[in-house]
C-alpha cells in the first residue's frame, strides 16, 4: 500500500510539472503585451494542456493588429505551421494575459499536425469589465409642490440638488428651493415668494435599477409675502421674515443607463420659526407654522 501511494503522488507530481516543451514567444507585433509575464502563464498551461506529453519545440509569435491577435505557432522541427486568432475587445490587463497564454498553450499542443483555427466566439469574447471610478456626487434638478401654511396654500417652484454619496448606504444631499403661491382670505389676497436651502442625511439600499432613501434634515429660508390692495381701499403692504424647521424625506430612485436617473419624493416637515401677517389692527391673517407636507419629481445625473 505504501508503494502505490508513492506512485500515485510521484504521478501526481509529473502531471503538474511544467512540460519540457521549449517554447520561444515573441511579442514584439504586440507591444502592449507583457511578454515576460505571458511567457509564465504560457507555461502554466502548458503544463496543464500538455500533461503526461513531451511537447516539441516551437516558435509562437504574436501580431496586433485592426484589434486582433493572430498567433502563429511553428513546430521548430517539421517547420509546419498552426494558427489562431484572438478579439481582446474589451479584456485587457491580467485577463488579456490569461486569455492569450490558453490559446499559445492550445495551439503548441496541437502544433503536430497542421491546423486552422479560431478560438470560440464565447471564449474570444471574454470580456471582463473595466474598474470604473467610483461615482460619488450626482447633480439633480426637480419641480415641486407642497402645501403650507394656515390658511393651507399651495406653493409650487423648482429645486437644484448636489449630493455626495459616502459609505455604502449613506447620502448628505444639499438643495435650494426657490417657489410661490398665493392664499386668499375673506380680506384679501397674500402672494408668496420663498426662497431656502436644505440639507439631510439619507440612508439608502439599491436593488437593480431601483434605491430607495430615507432620512432626516432641516430647511430653512425667507418668506416674503405681499397683501394686495382691496375693494374697500384698505392698503395692503408686504413683510419678508425667515422661518426654518426640521424635515424628513422618503425618495425611490430609478437608473437611466449609468449615469442618468429619475426620481420622486415625499417631503415633510415642521416650521419652528414661524412668519405671521397680520391686518392692521392685530388680528392674523396668513401664517406659516406648523406641519407642511410636499411633493417632488425630477431628475438627475451622476458625476
Amino acid at each position: 500500500m505504501a508503494a502505490l501511494g508513492l506512485a500515485f503522488v510521484g504521478a501526481a507530481a509529473r502531471a503538474s510539472e511544467p512540460t519540457d516543451a521549449q517554447v520561444k514567444i515573441e511579442t514584439d507585433a504586440c507591444p502592449g503585451v507583457d511578454a515576460a509575464r505571458l511567457v509564465e502563464l504560457s507555461a502554466i498551461e502548458l503544463g496543464t494542456v500538455g500533461a503526461g506529453r513531451t511537447l516539441r519545440p516551437a516558435v509562437v509569435v504574436l501580431v496586433c493588429n485592426d484589434g486582433k491577435v493572430a498567433i502563429t505557432a511553428t513546430d521548430v522541427q517539421s517547420g509546419r505551421e498552426s494558427h489562431s486568432e484572438v478579439i481582446p475587445r474589451e479584456t485587457s490587463g491580467p485577463a488579456l494575459l490569461r486569455l492569450l497564454a490558453l490559446a499559445v498553450s492550445e495551439l503548441v499542443a496541437t502544433s503536430e499536425a497542421p491546423v486552422e483555427k479560431k478560438l470560440p466566439p464565447a471564449a474570444a469574447a471574454v470580456s471582463v469589465p473595466q474598474a470604473e471610478p467610483a461615482r460619488r456626487f450626482r447633480a439633480t434638478a426637480a419641480g415641486s409642490l407642497r402645501r403650507v401654511a394656515r390658511p393651507a396654500t399651495w406653493l409650487g417652484g423648482l429645486t437644484l440638488g448636489a449630493e455626495f454619496a459616502f459609505l455604502r448606504h449613506f447620502t448628505l444631499a444639499v438643495e435650494g428651493r426657490g417657489e410661490m403661491g398665493s392664499t386668499t382670505t375673506s380680506l384679501t389676497t397674500v402672494d408668496w415668494r420663498a426662497a431656502g436651502a436644505s440639507v439631510a442625511l439619507l440612508v439608502g439600499v439599491s436593488k437593480g435599477a431601483w434605491r430607495l432613501d430615507a432620512g432626516p434634515g432641516i430647511e430653512g429660508g425667507v418668506v416674503k409675502l405681499s397683501a394686495h390692495d382691496t375693494a374697500t381701499g384698505a392698503k395692503g403692504s408686504s413683510l419678508t421674515d425667515p422661518w426654518a424647521g426640521p424635515t424628513v424625506r422618503l425618495r425611490a430612485m430609478h437608473a437611466l443607463g449609468r449615469r442618468a436617473f429619475v426620481f420622486g419624493r415625499l417631503d415633510g416637515g415642521w416650521v419652528m420659526q414661524r412668519v405671521a401677517g397680520d391686518v392692521s389692527d392685530g388680528s392674523l391673517l396668513v401664517e406659516f407654522r406648523g406641519a407642511w407636507a410636499g411633493l417632488t419629481v425630477g431628475a438627475g445625473m451622476l458625476l
